[in-house]
């Protein structure tokens, strides 16, 4: 492989992170990418399972139906191993719990019944459950060496509020959740090893940073955990020297993470190429700054996110977030004081590129050859391209315009003249769309379960097929109709629709007129009585 000798002088470790909670790749794909990541400078991959592993006994119902077999996790994991990578395991321990607490059996073990997010941290079945996920990942991984663990730990939205956590405060008077919390990730770290004597253990920072400083010495999380800084803005705007001295007053070992993926909007399909770079070209400049505050600034992690969450829809996919991953792979490699065109040209050399490529137009890449690049293809230029004609077709018709709008079609009501010339422009337009469908059904069966497939296709694809579906239905509909009814006739407006964007605040308003009345009838009898009593 190109480069797999390169050492990285600006960053001792850079780690790879794949979420596979969401278009989990097809293990040869994986292996793909792992090879690509190494010959561009990756030291290292963060493997974030979720409800993929192979789980078995008390956690086998969460399995989900596309998750890995045990042979093919050994697959993967062996082939990182020899392409030299270390492999981090992730498992989450604190937030993030909804692949476990989502399910009926374990609804008990919540923090609080609405939100399947945040184990009970005093209910020990609970964290026995987190305990038993983090044994089985670890007894797969052993085999091929487990130098960090990563526990997760971040975005806690809520915790404390559970009847076992509010007893336990009740118990020690003067606690807070922040104690609670402390003691409950020293637990976990603890227990991560225990099954591995000598691991290093991570953790996000956002809920660590929060934490008194004589709390994270008295409990030891100093000296048993190295935080994980995580921040996916283009200028780290969450991140101040404060921010950074405050933290090295608790922590001498401190690791970074940047973003190639999933960090942009909940629901972004076409990459951002300029965002992922200024994002990590902001973290050579922290690094810069502020890795000295640190007896060891350890590495970075480049997270690529496929959901925000375990309920959110799908982030950009993997396949579309390769040129990205390789732009920022080589942004880590040239260091600070790298030129831009310098990064731009070795990441075009490794994506090769038959062409100059522009990093702030992704459509730029189309005449790369990368694994899946059919894909990246159809995503960022014929799916665009016919979005962006179709928008200018519906929305510039004549005849769309006059005779198939919502009037037309919710009554019946229209002139058949135009029909026909609507029908003209709208079956290429949807013959354009199923071929399209198809073509990225074929390239991303490649790499993804048929699933996955259905699921981009659905939130991301469906949308525009149903808009001219439905236009066409009501031309077939209104084609067939040869009376109409006698102005004026009731018009008959969707009332689901009014209680959405009206409903609520007419009936504030109501309630208001209603008080008011009662107010100035109240006050007249109270005046009446007045007058009596007078």
């Amino acid at each position: 492989l190109k480069n797999v000798a390169f050492q990285i002088d600006f960053y001792d470790n850079v780690l790879i992170h794949f979420d596979l909670k969401g278009a989990p790749p097809k293990v040869h794909y994986l292996i793909e990418i792992f090879k690509i990541a190494r010959s561009n400078g990756a030291t290292g991959i963060l493997l974030e399972w979720e409800d993929t592993f192979p789980w078995s006994g008390i956690l086998e119902q969460n399995r989900a139906s596309e998750a890995y077999t045990i042979e093919e996790v050994d697959k993967i994991l062996g082939a990182a191993t020899r392409l030299g990578l270390t492999v981090v395991p992730l498992v989450q321990t604190f937030g993030h719990l909804e692949w476990i607490l989502k399910v009926e059996k374990f609804r008990r073990y919540r923090e609080n019944d609405i939100y399947p997010q945040v184990v009970c941290l005093a209910d020990n079945e609970g964290v026995d459950l987190v305990k038993e996920a983090i044994k089985q990942v670890i007894n797969v991984h052993k085999k091929y060496g487990i130098t960090y663990f990563h526990i997760g730990g971040d975005e806690a939205f809520e915790y404390g509020v559970c009847e076992k956590d509010v007893q336990w405060f009740r118990d020690n008077p003067g606690s807070t959740k922040e104690i609670l919390a402390a003691q409950h990730l020293k637990k976990i770290a603890e227990y991560v090893q225990s099954l591995i004597p000598g691991v290093r253990v991570l953790a996000w920072h956002d809920m660590i940073k929060d934490y008194p400083q004589t709390l994270i010495k008295e409990t030891g999380l100093s000296d048993i955990i190295e935080p994980v800084v995580w921040d996916y803005s283009e200028t780290l705007q969450q991140q101040s020297d404060m921010t950074w001295k405050m933290l090295s007053l608790s922590f001498s070992t401190v690791w970074g993470s940047s973003a190639y993926k999933g960090a942009n909007t909940p629901s972004t399909q076409e990459i951002s190429l300029i965002h992922y770079m200024r994002n990590n070209q902001a973290w050579l400049s922290h690094k810069k700054l502020y890795g000295k505050y640190f007896k060891n600034f350890r590495g970075l992690i480049l997270t690529g996110w496929s959901r925000y969450d375990h309920f959110a829809v799908l982030t950009e996919l993997l396949v579309s977030a390769i040129p990205s991953l390789v732009l920022n792979l080589q942004v880590a490699r040239v260091g600070p004081t790298g030129y831009e065109a310098l990064i731009v040209n070795e990441t075009a050399k490794a994506l090769r590129c038959s062409n100059t490529i522009t990093i702030t137009e992704p459509a730029t890449l189309t005449t790369c050859v990368f694994p899946g690049v059919e894909v990246f293809k159809i995503i960022h230029g014929d799916l665009p391209e016919l979005k962006t004609r179709l928008k200018f077709d519906l929305d510039s018709n004549h005849q769309l315009k006059g005779w198939l709008g919502r009037m037309n079609i919710r009554h019946n009501y229209t002139q058949q003249w135009y029909l026909s010339a609507l029908s003209v422009m709208l079956l290429p337009l949807q013959r354009n769309l199923l071929t399209i469908e198809e073509k990225m059904r074929v390239a991303m069966s490649r790499m993804y379960s048929d699933n996955t497939i259905d699921e981009w296709l659905y939130e991301y694809f469906d949308p525009t097929a149903e808009k001219i579906q439905r236009y066409l239905d009501a031309l077939e509909r209104l084609s067939k109709i040869k009376t109409y009814p006698v102005r004026s006739f009731e018009i008959r407006r969707d009332l689901r629709q009014t209680a959405i964007s009206g409903g609520h605040n007419a009936t504030v308003l109501r309630a208001f007129h209603v008080l008011k009345v009662v107010a100035v009838v109240v006050y007249l009898l109270l005046k009446i009585c007045e007058i009596e009593a007078v």
